[in-house]
């Protein structure tokens, strides 16, 4: 009886919440700063979306979308949930790119912008989910000019 019950519940848990409320959560979270308006972040979007689908690691998008007041005010709300408000106050309202961030540490591995295509996007998010969740990754040495180094920060405390 006892197992039933507990078949019972476990089918119930996945009805109300989905097959999510059992899956492993991300190893990265790519975190795209953007704006609607901005040519970048169009670009970046497009190239993003054909990444994940493509990057076959445990990575997550989170969205930071500063096109107007509703949907700046969702985003500090995702921020606030996955627990990377720092990151949102740092770079909110400078669009074009995204953050590869731990999703444990919420340590920021790198970044990736417009530059990059759909291809080298999900090979950069692979290299750095790897890296997060302790695996090595074998890399090949490269004289490419794109850098995965995230933009300066842009807002800064003026008391500072």
């Amino acid at each position: 009886m006892k197992k039933l019950v507990a078949l019972i519940s476990a089918t119930a848990l996945t009805a109300a919440y989905g097959a999510s409320a059992f899956a492993a959560s991300p190893d990265v979270y790519v975190v795209n700063f953007k704006d609607s308006k901005n040519a970048e972040s169009q670009k970046l979007d497009s190239e993003l979306f054909s990444a994940l689908n493509m990057v076959g690691a445990n990575a997550k998008e989170v969205v930071i979308d500063t096109s107007n007041a509703a949907k700046w005010e969702k985003s500090a709300h995702e921020a606030f949930d996955h627990d990377i408000v720092p990151l949102f106050n740092k770079w909110v309202g400078l669009p074009g790119f995204a953050a590869v961030v731990d999703a444990k540490t919420k340590r920021v591995i790198g970044c990736v912008n417009s530059t990059f295509s759909s291809v080298e996007i999900a090979e950069q998010i692979r290299k750095m989910s790897s890296r997060a969740s302790g695996k090595g990754y074998m890399s090949n040495a490269s004289t490419r000019v794109k850098t995965t180094q995230c933009p300066s920060a842009h807002n800064v405390d003026p008391g500072l």
